[in-house]
C-alpha cells in the first residue's frame, strides 16, 4: 500500500490513506495533530504518495491557497497526488458553516496548472515565485453534492 496521508481525517477516515492528520487527536485512528495553519508542517519532505484531504482547506484560516499547495508539493514525491473536497462558492451551505473562510469556484485551481488559459493569462505570473505547478486532472461534483471534488498529480 503507497504511503498517503489524510489531512483533516475527522470522524470518517478516508479509506485510501493509511496515514491520518488532525489538528488534534481526538480518535484512535489519529497518527498526527498538527495545527496546518503552522509552517512548515511537521511531515519529511517527499514523504507522501498520496495526500487526501477532503473538507479541510476551506477552514484555514489566514493561510493563503499558494501557501498550503507549496507545503503539499513539499510533502509529496514527485508524480504524487492530491485529491481534495472543497465547498463550493454556489452552493448556499458553503456559506452556513461558521468555520469556512474560503470557497471555491470549479476553475480556482487552473492558476497552476500550465495546460489550462487562467495559468497562461495570470497564474504564472501570480504565482512564480513558487514556480510549483500541478496538473488538475478531475474536477467533479459528487451526485447531488454542490462541493468540488479534485485530483490533482503534482
Amino acid at each position: 500500500m503507497p504511503d498517503v496521508i489524510e489531512l483533516g481525517a475527522g470522524a470518517n477516515p478516508h479509506p485510501l490513506a493509511n496515514v491520518r492528520h488532525d489538528r488534534t487527536v481526538h480518535s484512535k485512528w489519529i497518527n498526527f495533530a498538527h495545527d496546518l495553519t503552522v509552517f512548515p508542517w511537521p511531515f519529511r519532505d517527499k514523504a507522501y504518495e498520496g495526500i487526501v484531504a477532503i473538507d479541510v482547506f476551506e477552514h484555514l484560516r489566514g493561510v493563503d491557497i499558494p501557501q498550503w499547495l507549496d507545503e503539499c508539493w513539499r510533502i509529496l514525491r514527485p508524480g504524487g497526488f492530491l485529491m481534495m473536497r472543497l465547498p463550493a462558492w454556489d452552493n448556499p451551505l458553503s456559506y452556513r458553516d461558521p468555520t469556512h473562510y474560503r470557497v471555491f469556484h470549479e476553475e480556482s485551481f487552473y492558476y497552476w496548472d500550465p495546460d489550462h488559459n487562467l495559468w497562461r493569462d495570470f497564474g504564472r505570473y501570480y504565482f512564480q515565485e513558487s514556480g510549483k505547478w500541478w496538473q488538475v486532472k478531475q474536477v467533479f461534483r459528487e451526485a447531488g453534492d454542490l462541493r468540488y471534488d479534485l485530483a490533482k498529480r503534482g
